[in-house]
């Protein structure tokens, strides 16, 4: 009889180091604002006002897509153990909302005041490169979108001089189609989507 509970209690204390070790967690729905992001990780301030840190290491790519920042987002997680330390790691994760990072990259044309015929405007590229079209004198090199005010750094080559500087320029809108730039309440561009 003394075996046979020393052998059942052996038993339990076996099976429930490997149930123990495993830990399977239910899963969590986080939705908010994406604040930062890396190769391997977001940092998402919720709709509540917190600040979290969520691991997208070896996340299934079709599942949790890459993001930018300030995309509004929906992500599943599970708590998982690593080393002593409990991480939030994305199984699945939606943009609900994307950026203005998201429409302002691609290229932007106007009508040229000088001959409306011809098109001006620039290129925004995702790498934050930037590059002028159709205008000798003016070459945008770099850009950057910080609370909708986009800077665009570039060269002014003209009267055998060239002027570096940049240029902060207020989002009065942006969508798929359309971006409108100006200073205070002064349109200075009024450009549309190259299709």
């Amino acid at each position: 009889m003394k075996s046979l509970f020393y052998l059942s209690l052996y038993t339990t204390l076996f099976l429930g180091s490997f149930t123990s070790c495993k830990q399977i967690s239910p899963t969590q729905i986080i939705k908010g604002i994406v604040y930062d992001a890396s190769m391997n990780n977001i940092t998402v301030v919720t709709n509540e006002g917190d600040t979290l840190n969520i691991s997208t290491m070896n996340a299934n790519p079709q599942k949790v897509p890459g993001v930018l920042l300030n995309d509004s987002v929906k992500v599943t997680c599970i708590k998982e153990q690593i080393s002593g330390t409990q991480i939030l790691k994305a199984t699945d994760l939606v943009v609900t909302v994307h950026s203005p990072y998201y429409y302002i990259q691609g290229t932007w044309l106007e009508p040229n005041p000088i001959n409306p015929k011809e098109m001006q405007g620039f290129i925004l590229n995702q790498n934050g490169t930037a590059r002028s079209i159709n205008m000798a004198t003016l070459l945008f090199k770099n850009w950057n979108l910080d609370d909708r005010q986009l800077t665009l750094q570039y060269e002014s080559i003209g009267n055998k001089q060239t002027i570096v500087g940049s240029d902060t320029l207020n989002v009065i809108k942006i969508d798929a189609d359309s971006l409108i730039l100006g200073n205070d309440k002064t349109v200075i561009w009024r450009l549309v989507r190259q299709k």
